[in-house]
């Protein structure tokens, strides 16, 4: 009986089983070398839907395009605002799976058709429809992600985000700071392609965003023939073969694939911890540059949670 309990005992050891009955904890993964040495005022954070699902996973509509476009035609529908036949189209379009992307854009020319002088805010009025009451349903996981881009920002990192909700710009304002929302006109997306030639990008939960032809021409293509800077874009592992391909893809335009996890869940801790270790590397160096002056307003900024 003694060799049973010890057997037991072993197997217990192997499983991480103890009296609490509590199983192992989760081995962090590992932060790039290459990534985690950057300082913050060398980056720009690209913000995807991939964000907005981690932050409020409850809300069908950040989940996916496809939850995005199904919430905007409920929403159309019962504004009137498309005939039986258009709401009968988009909904196959749905259903066989077209380009998702191709669709949202289509649905969103028939929301938003041009006039003489005024844009039609139909479009809008159907997300705020979709995201009514959006922050309430943050959950704490999710703010804690929030919190991390936006110590990235205190510290010099440039944001910017294709998103259609409102997310970063809810929380900024809870946090008392106020972050402007641009149009992408010509100058602005010349200004935006520019950075490419002196900053490192890091695409955030961009996986669904990738096959937009407004996201391609403004981001991929124009970082394509810059071999000599480092981008990188942080995803969910999920499928092994679409990730695969997604790296093979992106490698060959100049950005290195990173997988955070393969749950949404796992993003959160993750990027926290990345973001403490570049947001120390940008203290130091600052320090380094400006003796002790810089000491007090860099521990005011500190993130929750970081130690140094």
């Amino acid at each position: 009986m003694a060799s049973t309990g010890s057997q037991a005992s072993d197997i217990d050891e192997i499983f991480g089983f103890f009296s609490d009955g509590a199983p192992p904890t989760k081995k962090p993964r590992k932060l790039l070398p290459s990534l985690k040495t950057k300082k913050p005022r060398e980056l720009v954070l690209v913000i995807g839907t991939g964000i907005s699902a981690a932050v409020a996973p409850q809300v069908p509509a950040l989940k996916s395009w496809k939850g995005l476009i199904q919430a905007l035609l409920d929403a159309a529908i019962d504004f009137d605002l498309l005939e039986d036949e258009e709401s009968r189209k988009f909904q196959k379009c749905l259903h066989e799976d077209k380009n998702l992307v191709h669709v949202a854009h289509d649905l969103i020319q028939k929301l938003s058709p041009r006039t003489s002088n005024v844009r039609s805010t139909f479009f809008k009025d159907c997300l705020y429809e979709v995201f009514d009451d959006l922050e309430s349903k943050m959950e704490d996981s999710g703010k804690q992600l929030l919190q991390s881009v936006l110590h990235l920002m205190e510290n010099g990192a440039l944001v910017l985000t294709t998103n259609f909700d409102n997310l970063l710009e809810l929380y900024a304002a809870d946090q008392g700071k106020q972050l402007e929302s641009l149009d992408l006109t010509d100058e602005k997306k010349r200004e935006i392609q520019k950075l490419y030639e002196n900053k490192s990008f890091l695409f955030l939960g961009c996986g669904w965003t990738v096959d937009d032809t407004t996201f391609q021409a403004l981001f991929l293509e124009a970082v394509k023939h810059k071999s000599d800077l480092e981008h990188f874009m942080l995803v969910r592992r999920g499928d092994v073969d679409e990730f695969k391909k997604l790296r093979e893809n992106m490698l060959d335009k100049g950005i290195k694939v990173i997988s955070y996890g393969n749950d949404y869940a796992d993003l959160p801790e993750y990027f926290k911890r990345l973001t403490c270790e570049i947001s120390t590397r940008g203290r130091s160096a600052g320090m380094v540059r400006e003796g002790q002056l810089n000491g007090s307003s860099a521990a005011h900024g500190e993130i929750r949670g970081c130690s140094t």
